[in-house]
């Protein structure tokens, strides 16, 4: 269907999903996928789009080589935005070039090395905690532990002094914006966010230390290396959304759990139990009302629809999450929930490569609030976020 004076298919989906505070559910992820699985839309940037809403549809495009990730961010084809905000980043990447820059990448996010982390993120929660103790009540959890924690981390991780942590943290919002802020914001912030990096790279090269950002100026592969500009941008995907993603889930599952204190009260007797309930938190919380952008680049059907060579793709992962004949009751949030394949940190060659880390942030930061505050509640509604690719508390009012 085409609008007849602009020759545009006309959406049969509000995009960006009309702003609802809460991680609850979303009607109209659950409307598209009894009804159009695979819906159009028109993205802010102006150009038509499908939106992609049902579980094994979602997979596909995120697994299946077909969708490309390159052509969404280059050259002509249509676009989130009319200013990429990452253009030349491993998100950016198909293979072959991104299973380069992965293969060089991964040995700094291992499984065992986010483990090694676990004392180290232990200590840093103790230590937030003990200040949100000695606070005035009611008190922000936002400001004062779900964003403090993973920008310590990140900092950490990449050997990037805390004291610039309040830099970052203004960056990491900017480079996640959706409708919120003009592009041309975005894109100083991207130029101000390089320019730092780029000094802290030559630091690094000068004088490396047990960080990830030496260990990935020092990688090699059969004489391969990343590049500077590959350096640069690689860090500014790690902190978007290593830092900022796990800092609104941390929010987010904080949240879900005090709107229902028998949840938080189970957690506090079963603390074994964390694992796992992060997994299904993970599932169940609504927080991403955008996706990375993909392009055909051949014709592909999805649930009886026609995609052709050339148009956009966006599957959205929370409502995968939520797909009926997947999850039992799956608008229930069940800590008791054993089969869980959930979509949460992605699938595919872009399968978030920092999962393990932010599950090591996330446990450790449960396990602590529940022992530390075993009476925690909430002491106002949250401020919510608004504008930006991921929906997660701003403010989080609580007591004890």
């Amino acid at each position: 269907m085409t609008d007849e004076e602009s020759g545009c298919p006309v959406p049969i989906a509000d995009f960006p999903l009309p702003h609802h505070d809460g991680l609850g559910p979303l009607p109209e992820l659950a409307a598209l996928r009894r009804d159009a699985p695979c819906a159009r839309i028109v993205l802010p940037s102006g150009d038509p789009a499908w939106l992609v809403t049902r579980y094994a549809d979602v997979r596909t495009v995120l697994a299946d080589p077909r969708f490309s990730r390159t052509r969404a961010t280059r050259g002509a084809g249509p676009r989130m935005a009319r200013v990429p905000t990452l253009p030349d980043s491993i998100l950016a990447a198909d293979p072959p070039e991104h299973t380069r820059l992965r293969k060089l990448v991964a040995p700094a996010f291992t499984a065992r090395r986010a483990e090694a982390m676990r004392a180290n993120v232990a200590q840093l929660v103790a230590g937030l905690l003990d200040e949100l103790a000695a606070h005035d009540r009611p008190a922000d959890l936002v400001a004062l532990f779900a964003r403090p924690l993973p920008l310590a981390v990140i900092c950490d991780l990449l050997g990037v002094p805390r004291r610039d942590g309040d830099l970052l943290d203004a960056w990491c919002d900017t480079l996640r914006n959706l409708t919120a802020i003009a592009d041309t914001e975005v894109t100083t912030a991207v130029g101000e966010m390089t320019g730092y990096l780029t000094e802290l790279v030559a630091t690094k090269r000068r004088h490396p230390g047990n960080d990830v950002l030496s260990t990935l100026i020092a990688a090699r592969d059969e004489g391969d290396r990343l590049s500077q500009d590959e350096l640069i941008s690689f860090c500014l995907v790690l902190l978007a959304g290593g830092y900022g993603t796990t800092a609104d889930r941390l929010a987010g599952m904080v949240h879900l759990l005090l709107d229902e204190p028998r949840l938080y009260q189970r957690l506090r007797d079963e603390p074994e139990m964390v694992p796992k309930a992060v997994e299904e938190l993970l599932r169940y919380a609504q927080t991403n009302v955008q996706a990375n952008l993909r392009v055909a680049t051949e014709e592909v059907r999805l649930s009886g629809v026609t995609i052709a060579e050339g148009e956009a793709v966006m599957a959205v992962n929370s409502s995968a999450n939520h797909d009926e004949t997947v999850f039992d009751t799956p608008d229930l949030l069940d800590l008791d929930r054993d089969r869980n394949p959930h979509l949460g940190f992605g699938h595919g060659a872009h399968h978030c490569v920092g999962a393990q880390v932010a599950r090591v942030q996330l446990q450790e930061a449960l396990t602590g609030l529940l022992h530390r505050f075993p009476g925690l509640r909430a002491a106002a509604p949250p401020v919510w976020k608004a504008g930006l690719k991921t929906r997660a508390p701003r403010s989080l009012p609580v007591t004890w």
